[in-house]
């Protein structure tokens, strides 16, 4: 400016008379220069930043779950979840995550029952579910400039089936595979999509104050679909 000020930013109105000029989203603020007050105006081409270095650091993120169950000896019917959890992208291939799951409410298709010799013990119908999840996700596409960013991911969890006011619990853990993808809505917040197939194994009971090998152990198969968001430093 012929007062000696510096305007740096996009240049989003231009004419004879003014320019209007801004940076957003990262400035919410815009100027309107008059034309008559500017001495000079320099054009510089804009230049996003590479993938890698704007796609590393931490990640804290939350999906709302959708979790479909089969089984032979633990049939479930669909039930919502939620995770919670967070990251670090070491490098624009290599995200590592680690959160936590929480079924609130599973009912099973048929009880669930606890046996000593030919002799039912207990049955149940109603459970609630946590699990300690460790995962990877490989972004095969990072170099490519989409912004939806698609990935792959792969892990192993620790699993806790508890049913509803008994006390008693089922232990197993399992791994999980699957796909999803990440879309930028701000700078820093991501809308995150996901769908998982994962194979929990429960080998271990703990039932009235005692712990167990169960025999045999029970397999359930779990398909999982999330929608969420994540804040990405």
């Amino acid at each position: 400016m012929k007062d000696g000020t510096v305007y740096k930013g996009k240049i989003l109105i231009d004419t004879d008379k003014a320019i209007l000029i801004g940076n957003p989203p990262f400035d919410p603020n815009s100027y309107l220069l008059q034309s008559e007050d500017i001495d000079k105006i320099i054009y510089e081409e804009y230049h996003s930043n590479p993938p890698a270095e704007r796609k590393r650091g931490f990640t804290f993120e939350s999906r709302l779950l959708g979790n479909v169950f089969s089984s032979d000896q633990l049939p479930s019917r669909p039930s919502p979840g939620l995770y919670a959890g967070v990251g670090f992208r070491v490098h624009p291939l290599v995200e590592l995550n680690g959160g936590v799951e929480w079924i609130p409410a599973m009912h099973e298709s048929d009880s669930f029952a606890v046996q000593e010799g030919t002799t039912t013990t207990r049955s149940y119908e109603d459970f609630w579910q946590y699990s300690a999840v460790f995962s990877v996700r490989l972004y095969p596409f990072y170099r490519e400039k989409w912004k939806t960013e698609p990935y792959l991911v792969s892990g192993y969890s620790w699993t806790k089936q508890i049913p509803t006011g008994s006390g008693d619990s089922l232990k197993g853990s399992g791994w999980h595979v699957g796909f999803g993808a990440i879309r930028p809505l701000t700078t820093h917040i991501f809308l995150e999509g996901r769908f998982e197939y994962q194979q929990l194994t429960y080998d271990t009971i703990q039932f009235l104050g005692q712990q167990g090998s169960l025999q045999p152990n029970i397999d359930q198969h779990r398909y999982t679909f999330s929608l969420g968001a994540s804040y990405r430093l």
